[in-house]
């Protein structure tokens, strides 16, 4: 009966180690899937800098960096942007060294810095809005082509690139003579970091369309490059 009792025990102990030992590696591949999509661009986003300083009195700077900014919401009105395109970052003042001017003796100046950024949907007027911002005083400001439906089709760009590499997996697994199985997992190219990556540039690519086009260069059609990368592993059978 000892004997008995010592033998369940140690199936028991046999049992519950191997539960807890983690599962080996099964077969698999490892394939990076990359898609891009093209969408039209159908608005310009500006990004307008305002900086205003006075040598020794922050009030002054701020008063001037006020100004600006009424004249820049009377311009964005001007120009029927809506309040729901329109961001703008905190104002920051800071006191800056501004170089030695003579041995031992530096000049400072308070400086006010903020950025507003608007979306402009008729890119056409762009280039009366340059005109405006810059006979207004408005001299700092880039801008770069954007797309209304580049949110909504961000997911499609990473289903895309799942798709492609699954495509890519599919014909190596055929020429090594194996199946393709399930997905065991979708990572970004960082083998460590198991989460989908989306790569979007902060400054989209533009693409011209180069026929059918006038005299102007706004003429020429432009579109937005979306791309997107993934690790996709698969379990070969």
């Amino acid at each position: 009966m000892r004997k008995l009792s010592l033998f369940i025990l140690s199936v028991l102990s046999l049992s519950s180690a191997l539960a807890q030992t983690p599962d080996l590696p099964v077969n698999r591949i490892v394939v990076i899937g990359e898609a891009e999509l093209e969408l039209p661009a159908d608005q310009v986003r500006v990004t307008v800098s305002l900086q205003y300083s006075d040598p020794t009195d922050a009030r002054k700077a701020y008063a001037a960096h006020q100004n600006a900014e009424k004249q820049l919401v009377k311009l964005l009105k001007d120009y029927q942007i809506d309040e729901k395109d329109i961001r703008y970052t905190l104002l920051n003042v800071q006191k800056n060294d501004n170089g030695i001017y003579q041995p031992g003796e530096r000049k400072q100046e308070i400086i006010t810095m903020q950025q507003v950024i608007f979306e402009l949907k008729k890119p056409e007027r762009y280039p009366d809005l340059q005109l405006a911002l810059i006979s207004a005083g408005f001299n700092r400001f880039q801008a770069s082509y954007r797309s209304t439906k580049q949110e909504e089709r961000k997911n499609s760009v990473l289903e895309k690139a799942v798709e492609v590499a699954r495509e890519k997996a599919a014909v190596m697994a055929k020429a090594a003579g194996r199946t393709l199985g399930a997905v065991l997992s979708v990572r970004d190219t960082e083998e460590t970091d198991p989460v989908l990556q989306r790569r979007f540039g902060a400054e989209m690519d533009v693409m011209a369309a180069r026929v059918g086009y006038g005299s102007n260069l706004l003429d020429i059609p432009q579109t937005i490059r979306i791309p997107a990368q993934v690790k996709v592993t698969f379990e070969l059978k």
